[in-house]
Order: structure tokens, then C-alpha cells, then sequence
């Protein structure tokens, strides 16, 4: 192409690109118009009609009402809901100043956690956070559960294996493994739970409850639907089978810890005697927000018990009876960092467990480059056999898990350090302070409202020591003219 044509053209191009602009310039005048024009007039039947929708219609709401009237079957999406009131978020610190005092920066903190303390080998962590179970192929793709299986070797915490099938390189990656006795058919084999560090048995979970759950073969990865050979059947719950279950994990592995997870609800109470008479070592509470690869909406967002309510009632049950020191207490479902941890294990549980969290770390710098073709969810969910997600790489996504759980370890120390603690285990209600009244009325902490009267307590402690000593004088009488 000579000069003269190439200047023609640029030319040419310009002219195009400038006609563009002016008539993007024009497009928006005539909308901005029609806009103001419209905005003085009643709002049906305008543009503006629109937007009062969205007051009375979220986005999401809009989207599972088109999922609906599109397939004409319960609506889903993926990790979890926000319930309407998230109570950690009602919750402070009350820091260290004169009495107690702060710590240094310089003073280690213990942030170590056994699960299972009456079991004959308990699950020691060196930080009360585990890898919550999101299944292979149900949940997340094999890539991703490596990943995050070398993260937790590298950070010397365990990973729980998920509903999902068996997956070998999982376990030959993770040092601390925790199979999760699915309520489906798999991954119940001897071989596999002498595997286990730690056998954890799923009755369900917060974004699912107890219900069953059936999948098509073909929205799974191959691998998973020849490990099901047929639908993918997650079973309801079936409480008469549990002390058989434990029964035959006690008879393959011996002395390893045996957990329960349950959804967080109201009649918590009921389920905790029940389990506490069945023997278990370590019972996980997952609240309403726990996320899911896909759960039925109008279950994941309107049933279940907020974690940190769950996790306080449940603590306040086990001291009653007089088990607390006998069963772990792990908190999952809408836990995001170390302040929740640090919330949560102050409310009584002894550690935490974080599954979505976990998988922004993992997608991070490898979600950009895939859109807008593919969702940002595509780099770490399982999907059907036809599709063909993006490639997850696996060394950066277990670099920046690994760095997450560092930082998290980290902001564990420090926040320890700034409540005068040296021991994460030795956290309490008294490091805790309520937003607002009904917190501290929920959680029977200091409400920032109204100081506690320290002198008042010791007055009335007094008065209790009083007592106690008049009864004890008088029993002690009692029992010496019965002896005579």
C-alpha cells in the first residue's frame, strides 16, 4: 500500500471514530433528556419505573425470579447468603490498657488448638483455623483442592475432605486430613478412613440443612460421576444411623477423633444431648451464612441459626452439662478473617472453620484474564463434563492461600497481644464488647453503652462468699449432731 493510501486510510478511520463520538455524544443527550423529561411524570410506564423496582426487588431477588420462570424449578446460587442480621458484626474488642495490660509485639503468642481432647490421638493445629469441606467435583475442581491442600500442610492446619468423592491427590498433599463421612455412598471404604486424621460426620450444613440433594451426572466432572456410577444422591438425614456409624469408624481407626456437623438451629439444645450421648469428639456448628456450590435459595436464605448465636448457646449447653472439656467446639459459616475467629473462639468455640474466604485467596490474579468469557467462579467450581472451565494455576493459588493463612496467624497475634493475652485458647466474653443492646443482651457481654460496675460485682461477690460461708457453718453443724 503506497503512502498515499495509507494516508487515506487514517483518514478514513479518524472520520469513522469521530462520527462514533459524536454519536455516542447524541445517544446519551437524547437519553439524558428523556431522562429529566421523565423524572417530573409519574414513574410507570418510564425508565424510572425500573429503579423503584429495585427498591422493593434486589438484584439477586430479580435474578432468582428470571432462574425461576426460565427452568421452572427451585431457584439456586452459590456461596451462601448474608442472613439478615450478621451478629459478629455486632461485636468489638475491648483492648488492654492499665489492668489487664497490652503484651508486646515481642511476646510469642500461643495460637495452637487440639480437636478431640479425650481421643486416644486428638487433631493438634497450630492455629484454630481449619480448611472447611468443600467437595471435589460436588463443590470445587481437583486443582482447587490441591491447592488448598499444600496450603495446609505448609501452614501446619488440616483440610476436611468434603461430600464429594474420594480424591487421592488430596490426601497425598495434606499432612492433617480430615474425611468427612458423607451422607452419600462414597468414601466410606476402610482404606480410606485409616487415612484420616480425623473422620467428621456430615448431617448437613447451613446452606443446605439436612435435605437430600440429587445431581445429574452430567453437570459433575467424569471422575465424580463414575465414583456415584449413576446421579450424584446426597442422602437426607438419618439420626438412627450415626451410632452405628461411629461405631464402625471407632472399629477401622481406633482412637482417631470423631466430629458431627450440624446446621446451627433453634432447637440446638435437643441435638446437642443427643450427640454428647453418642460419644463424638468434636461438634461443628455451620451457620445460616455458610456458602455452597449451589443450594436451593429459598433454603440457603431463609433457614438456619446465625454461627455466632450457635456458637454461644452451644458453649453456655456443654458447661451445663458438665461435657465442655470433653468435646471440641468448631464454628463455621460466615466466618471471613481473624477477627471473626477471634470472635467466635471468645463466644466458646475452640476453632474455626473457612471455606469461602479461602477461595477468593486461592482465584487471586487468575479471575481478570478469564473474563468477561467466564465467571469469576469458574476458575475454582466444578462443572459439567461438556464444559471446559479456565485452568487454575496451581502454584499461585497455593502461594496465596499459604499467604493468606500467614497474614491470618499474624492479626491472630496481634489481636491476642492487644487483649493482654498470651494464649489464643485463654479468650473470653470479658475481652468482648456489644455494638448495641440487644448484642449484649443476646451474648451477655459489656454493652460500650454502659460501663460495668467492677465495684458493684465485687460488692455482690462478697455477699455470695458471705452466704456460702453462713450455709457452710450451718450444714457443718447439721452434720456433727448426726454424727453424735
Amino acid at each position: 500500500m503506497t503512502g498515499k493510501w495509507v494516508v487515506i486510510y487514517t483518514g478514513v478511520n479518524m472520520a469513522l471514530a469521530a462520527l462514533m463520538v459524536i454519536g455516542l455524544i447524541l445517544a446519551w443527550r437524547l437519553v439524558a433528556i428523556r431522562l429529566e423529561r421523565d423524572l417530573g411524570h409519574n414513574p410507570k410506564g418510564t425508565l424510572w419505573e425500573f429503579l423503584f423496582s429495585l427498591r422493593a426487588n434486589s438484584r439477586a431477588d430479580l435474578a432468582l425470579t428470571m432462574q425461576r420462570a426460565e427452568q421452572g424449578k427451585p431457584a439456586e446460587h452459590p456461596l451462601g447468603s448474608a442472613p439478615d442480621v450478621m451478629w459478629l458484626d455486632h461485636i468489638g474488642f475491648d483492648p488492654a490498657t492499665l489492668h489487664p495490660v497490652p503484651k508486646d509485639r515481642t511476646t510469642p503468642v500461643n495460637l495452637a488448638v487440639r480437636l478431640g481432647p479425650k481421643a486416644a490421638t486428638p487433631l493438634p493445629l497450630s492455629l484454630p483455623i481449619l480448611i472447611a469441606p468443600m467437595g471435589y467435583g460436588v463443590g470445587l475442581i481437583e486443582e482447587a483442592k490441591i491447592a488448598l491442600a499444600q496450603a495446609a500442610s505448609l501452614t501446619d492446619t488440616a483440610i476436611v475432605s468434603g461430600e464429594g468423592p474420594f480424591l487421592p491427590e488430596e490426601r497425598a498433599f495434606a499432612t492433617k486430613w480430615v474425611l468427612q463421612w458423607s451422607r452419600a455412598e462414597w468414601a466410606h471404604q476402610e482404606a480410606v478412613v485409616q487415612l484420616a486424621d480425623m473422620v467428621e460426620i456430615q448431617m448437613g450444613q447451613g446452606s443446605e440443612v439436612g435435605i437430600g440433594i440429587v445431581k445429574n451426572p452430567l453437570t459433575v466432572p467424569a471422575r465424580v460421576a463414575d465414583a456415584a456410577m449413576g446421579p450424584v444422591v446426597i442422602h437426607a438425614i438419618s439420626p438412627q444411623s450415626v451410632p452405628r456409624w461411629i461405631e464402625k469408624i471407632r472399629h477401622i481407626k481406633s482412637g482417631c477423633p470423631i466430629g458431627i456437623k450440624l446446621p446451627a438451629n433453634q432447637h440446638l439444645e435437643q441435638d446437642l444431648h443427643l450427640v454428647t450421648q453418642w460419644g463424638v469428639d468434636v461438634i461443628t456448628l455451620d451457620g445460616s451464612a455458610a456458602g455452597s456450590a449451589g443450594s436451593p435459595a429459598v433454603i440457603s436464605d431463609h433457614f438456619g441459626l446465625d454461627v455466632a448465636l450457635a456458637i454461644h448457646r452451644a458453649h453456655r449447653w456443654l458447661t451445663q452439662a458438665g461435657v465442655r472439656q470433653q468435646v471440641s467446639l468448631v464454628a463455621s459459616g460466615g466466618i471471613h478473617d481473624a477477627a471473626d475467629v477471634a470472635k467466635v473462639l471468645a463466644l466458646g468455640a475452640d476453632a474455626a472453620a473457612i471455606g469461602s474466604t479461602l477461595l477468593f485467596a486461592l482465584s487471586h490474579e487468575q479471575v481478570a484474564e478469564h473474563l468477561p468469557g467466564s465467571p469469576p467462579t469458574a476458575v475454582v467450581m466444578a462443572h459439567g463434563q461438556a464444559s471446559s472451565p479456565p485452568q487454575l494455576n496451581l502454584d499461585k493459588a497455593s502461594e496465596h492461600v499459604t499467604a493468606w493463612f500467614e497474614a491470618t496467624r499474624a492479626e491472630l497475634t496481634l489481636l491476642c497481644q492487644a487483649l493482654g493475652v498470651d494464649c489464643i485458647q485463654d479468650l473470653g466474653p470479658q475481652h468482648l464488647v456489644a455494638r448495641t443492646s440487644e448484642a449484649a443482651r443476646r451474648f451477655d457481654i459489656a454493652s460500650d453503652g454502659e460501663p460495668v460496675n467492677w465495684g458493684q460485682v465485687k460488692e455482690s461477690l462478697g455477699e455470695l462468699v458471705d452466704h456460702y460461708e453462713i450455709v457452710n457453718d450451718i450444714l457443718g453443724r447439721v452434720v456433727q449432731k448426726i454424727q453424735t
